[in-house]
């Protein structure tokens, strides 16, 4: 069953007659104590809050946060905000949805984003290096796997493609780095950023709202890095160990800090590098999701963030 409208497309005082995914519940009680609903629904394209004014109990009792339900009613507009005033909804099984409708993608091409990233990796000079990367478009599986990998459950790049997107970004802000700084190894450099998150690959899997994998939770994307460099350096004949070595360390310090799960801290320019562009893009990331999350055209701040630690100033749009 495939989407007939999704929630950008919604205007003022039309029905809705739609599955959504619910990913959250939550029942209130009005001023003069009458429970009522309050759902978050979401396709690929956004959310939108859903209101259940009659029966809210027994209708909550049949609902389950993040799994889909089909929703009658009406969109209206409630102090400028789009809101669905819900007259009935039931629970909905995965098997009957189309997930392509409700899984969030990049916005930008992910074939285009790829090649990018080939032509970038394609200068590296270093012969080692270079059978290296070979080795690793060599796995057609993890190729397929990189192109569609989310960088993060919710905070940044939160969707198909975001991992290979975040990595591009910071290659186009190496290239303009090494360009200023001669001290730097570009060709350790883009090797470094190529590598520093592709153990996200293993870490999360790729859901209408993204997971951690089992082995993801246990070993995580650091440690998923190393093996899986060491797996490929392995198919490189004498790969030099010095240089197995500088590349362990990228890996290992593009946290930047023992606080944010560094095991050893940025020693060379290359990981220093790595880590403030990694942290930037990031960053930056946070504030487009939490920019992304704003319902209310005249809100100025964003929600408060646990991960920065503050509210985001929201300029207006141009």
């Amino acid at each position: 069953m495939s989407k007939n409208k999704f929630i950008d497309q919604y205007k003022n005082n039309e029905t809705v007659n739609e599955v959504f995914w619910l990913s959250r519940s939550d029942l209130r009680t009005t001023a003069k104590g009458k429970p009522y609903l309050t759902l978050t629904l979401q396709d690929k394209t956004g959310s939108i809050d859903g209101k259940v004014w009659d029966n809210a109990d027994a209708i909550n009792a049949n609902l389950t946060p993040q799994s889909f339900i089909h929703v009658r009613g009406k969109v209206n507009e409630f102090k400028e905000i789009l809101q669905v005033k819900v007259d009935a909804c039931k629970p909905i099984t995965e098997d009957k949805v189309d997930l392509e409708d409700f899984t969030a993608h990049t916005e930008k091409d992910i074939d285009l984003l790829w090649e990018e990233l080939i032509e970038t990796m394609g200068k590296i000079k270093d012969p080692s290096l270079a059978k290296l990367f070979k080795a690793f478009l060599a796995d057609k599986e993890l190729v397929a796997n990189f192109k569609k990998a989310t960088a993060a459950i919710k905070l940044h790049h939160a969707y198909v493609g975001g991992l290979l997107e975040h990595t591009v970004n910071i290659l186009k802000l190496g290239k303009l780095i090494s360009a200023e700084y001669q001290i730097l190894n570009k060709d350790l450099l883009f090797f470094g950023i190529f590598l520093h998150d592709i153990g996200k690959i293993r870490e999360y899997e790729v859901k209408v709202a993204p997971e951690h994998t089992d082995e993801g939770r246990l070993v995580g994307h650091t440690s998923f890095g190393i093996l899986m460099l060491e797996e490929k350096a392995r198919q490189v004949k004498d790969f030099p160990a010095e240089l197995l070595m500088e590349l362990q360390h990228l890996i290992l310090s593009h946290h930047g800090e023992y606080a944010y799960g560094a095991p050893v801290l940025p020693m060379t320019p290359e990981a220093m590098v790595l880590h403030h562009l990694d942290n930037l893009d990031a960053k930056i990331g946070q504030y487009k999701t939490l920019q992304d999350a704003i319902t209310d055209p005249k809100e100025k701040w964003t929600t408060w963030s646990n991960a920065l630690g503050r509210r985001l100033y929201r300029r207006k749009s141009k």
